[in-house]
């Protein structure tokens, strides 16, 4: 019965295997020795050879510019790419070599009808490629950009986006001519360094500040306030400097229940804390998210004040309320995260006096998708003539 079931297994691995096979394609990059193939990696039917090979490319990654840091939880990772969200679509590649070893990965991102924001990002892809650095300069990175290229534009997509935080990804959006619209600051904050005085003193200034200005927290968001949540949320992350991206963001209560229930099947905790004022009024807001596969880090997405009830130290009050809710509920946790914009000085200055430090610098840069093809094609033409030349000499 045993040798029965164990041979059902390897017909099974051997069949997925085989329909990894199918599904690639060749990808032609001339002037290059050797082949190189292309397959979609559909993370929720992927085999586990394909899971293996990214892994392997992404944490070669990830070690070359991470080199102390701690490798993405491999679980975390499964969950968060497998786990489908309604309001947006992510299709990704793997390039592979001719010894099956994964070479390069790519993905192009995109919101859904769905989408509250549909209507301002429909034409818009968002595009990811890395490369192990063995397999960099022979024009792959090119030859993924044009077939993702090809692909948003079959979808009626004019515009593309590439947001990338290390220096081979920002010299190659250079070498694209893209357009830098926006740059972000990670920041990091490490539990043991916090001054736990100074986040006292800001509480109780802010409390005496504002008497009658209450602190609340939920994960789920109250169903007698998702309507004003929402309105308040889509002004505030739209005051927020955001370069030349010319995008607006918008939170429904629709929305929002669909991104609690989606960060939920991931094992994600979504943490809120609001400000209400005397008359009920949201008058603040910020949020974390927590992954119990990850206990190391928190990540606190943003802290936003509407205009009218700035000049209050409610950003501060929020964020010292914020730090000692994070150490009463994840007391293991060794460091929290938080990004703000280049040109976003008040939110900086105020993560600086909490002693976060600058990580990393994110850039985003976009393209015309034409002018992107036509640039992509120029690149590939020029490897052609260059091997050409070679076989003439």
């Amino acid at each position: 019965m045993n040798s029965q079931i164990n041979r059902t297994e390897d017909v099974r691995h051997s069949e997925k295997l085989q329909s990894d096979v199918m599904a690639k394609m060749e990808l032609n990059i001339s002037g290059v020795s050797g082949s190189f193939s292309l397959a979609e990696f559909t993370p929720k039917d992927a085999s586990e050879s394909l899971w293996a090979a990214y892994f392997t490319l992404s944490e070669t990654i990830f070690r070359e510019f991470n080199q102390r840091g701690r490798l993405p939880n491999r679980e975390a990772v499964r969950l968060r790419f497998s786990t489908h969200n309604p309001l947006y679509t992510v299709k990704r590649w793997l390039v592979f070599d001719e010894t099956g070893s994964a070479a390069a990965s790519a993905s192009l991102s995109y919101d859904t009808e769905l989408s509250p924001d549909y209507e301002s990002s429909s034409h818009i892809g968002q595009i990811q490629i890395a490369v192990v650095p063995s397999y960099r300069r022979k024009k792959i990175a090119t030859a993924l950009l044009k077939h993702m290229i090809e692909t948003a534009s079959a979808m009626g997509k004019d515009t593309v986006r590439a947001d990338v935080d290390n220096s081979t990804g920002l010299d190659y959006c250079k070498y694209l001519r893209g357009e830098l619209v926006h740059k972000e600051v990670q920041h990091r904050l490490y539990s043991e360094d916090v001054d736990w005085q100074l986040v006292d003193n800001w509480l109780a200034k802010g409390r005496s500040r504002s008497l009658h200005t209450a602190i609340e927290s939920f994960q789920d968001c109250p169903e007698k306030d998702i309507g004003e949540f929402s309105r308040i949320y889509t002004e505030i992350i739209n005051q927020r400097p955001v370069g030349d991206m010319e995008q607006e963001l918008i939170t429904t209560p629709e929305s929002r229940r669909i991104e609690e229930h989606n960060y939920k099947r991931r094992g994600i905790e979504w943490h809120t804390m609001i400000s209400r004022e005397h008359d009920g009024q949201i008058s603040a807001m910020t949020d974390l998210m927590y992954n119990p596969e990850e206990p190391h880090r928190i990540h606190q997405y943003f802290t936003g004040v509407p205009a009218r009830y700035r000049r209050k130290g409610l950003a501060k009050r929020l964020k010292a309320e914020m730090l000692r809710y994070i150490k009463e509920a994840f007391p293991d946790a060794e460091y929290i995260t938080t990004s703000t914009a280049k040109e976003n000085k008040p939110m900086r200055a105020i993560n600086k006096q909490l002693g976060f430090m600058p990580k990393k610098t994110s850039y985003m840069f976009r393209w015309a998708l034409k002018d992107l093809e036509r640039r992509a094609i120029k690149v590939l033409s020029a490897s052609d003539k260059v091997s050409s030349l070679k076989r003439k000499q």
